[in-house]
């Protein structure tokens, strides 16, 4: 099974998500895009997700037209909040997305 994570940026919830997929099943794909993506991933994303193991110092957001639909089985629309401006905050943050993208994963 492929699935895209779909977000405004791909740079901070998006990201996260896809990880938190990947870690939950070997067989299946998963890509992140957004529609309007920054340049690179929020710093403190990356930070919070070493926390959980996940290194996504090297992630560079995708635009969502470099992907063919087509080609995915699933797309998810990640619920994203706004980026916080705390590290507890990130951490709320991150905690809400991994239990958001293990419901989504559940329902597949």
């Amino acid at each position: 099974m492929r699935i895209l994570v779909l977000t405004e940026t791909d740079a901070c919830c998006g990201p996260m998500a896809a990880a938190f997929l990947r870690d939950y099943s070997t067989t299946i794909e998963v890509a992140s895009a957004g529609r309007n993506p920054l340049e690179s991933v929020d710093s403190m994303v990356v930070t919070v997700m070493k926390e959980c193991l996940i290194d996504l110092s090297d992630y560079q957001p995708k635009k969502v037209s470099n992907f063919k639909l087509s080609d995915f089985d699933v797309v998810y629309e990640c619920p994203e909040r706004p980026c916080p401006d705390t590290i507890d905050a990130y951490r709320e943050l991150r905690d809400f997305i991994k239990n958001e993208a293990y419901l989504f994963f559940r329902g597949l």
